[in-house]
């Protein structure tokens, strides 16, 4: 996945977790281009049928609980990042800051909640990961967890990680650059995939939200 970084240097351990996702993913499905019905999107990759995303128990940055239950009534859109990300992080992010901002200007901000979910616990303490977020936009919510409960939740949505082995103290984390869409029944409904287009997401969340 040429969205991931440094991932020659984490290659084999990559092989290794694409072939367990895909029995549990059918992650070939992800790499199709997808039709559904409904209104036509700009910048959405979508289902055909939306999946239920698995149960899952995070830690938010302000130490309140988040877990499928929180993603009810609402879309959701899911990140997967950390926060010493060099460039695909405060990029995707500088996106979602924009997006928020076009919901917003929209009236349609409580619409959708932007998760950003940290995949380097050991490094992204909660203060450190509020701090990070709220840099883009006090309105994301920053979460992180476990790595049984972070995989539990990015295989459930399409997404993957790889955690370097430690070098001189010092590693890296190759993550999906994708951004999920989750809708207010808690399912999976498709991936925002790069490029990212603040404009074209902004446009397709609107359609969604919007009294039918």
């Amino acid at each position: 996945m040429n969205t991931r970084h440094n991932l020659g240097r984490a290659l084999p351990t990559a092989l290794i977790l694409v072939a367990a996702f895909a029995a549990g993913l059918g992650l070939w499905l992800l790499s199709q281009p997808f039709t559904a019905t409904g209104p036509e999107m700009k910048a959405l990759t979508r289902y055909p049928t939306p999946r239920a995303v698995a149960d899952f128990q995070l830690t938010r940055s302000d130490g309140k609980p988040l877990s499928r239950a929180d993603l009810q009534g609402h879309w959701s859109l899911f990140f997967f990042g950390f926060t010493h990300c060099p460039d695909i992080c405060p990029n995707t992010l500088g996106v979602l800051k924009q997006v928020r901002a076009q919901l917003a200007q929209a009236g349609a901000a409580d619409a959708v909640t932007i998760h950003f979910v940290s995949v380097d616990p050991q490094r992204d303490q909660p203060e450190v990961l509020g701090r990070y977020a709220a840099f883009y936009d006090p309105g994301f919510v920053a979460a992180t967890g476990n790595d049984e409960e972070l995989t539990r939740l990015t295989r459930s949505l399409g997404v993957l990680y790889v955690r370097e082995p430690a070098r001189d103290g010092q590693y890296n984390v190759d993550h999906s650059a994708s951004v999920a869409l989750v809708d207010p029944q808690a399912r999976l409904v498709g991936l925002f995939r790069p490029p990212l287009d603040a404009a074209a997401i902004g446009a397709d969340l609107l359609t969604l939200a919007k009294p039918h």
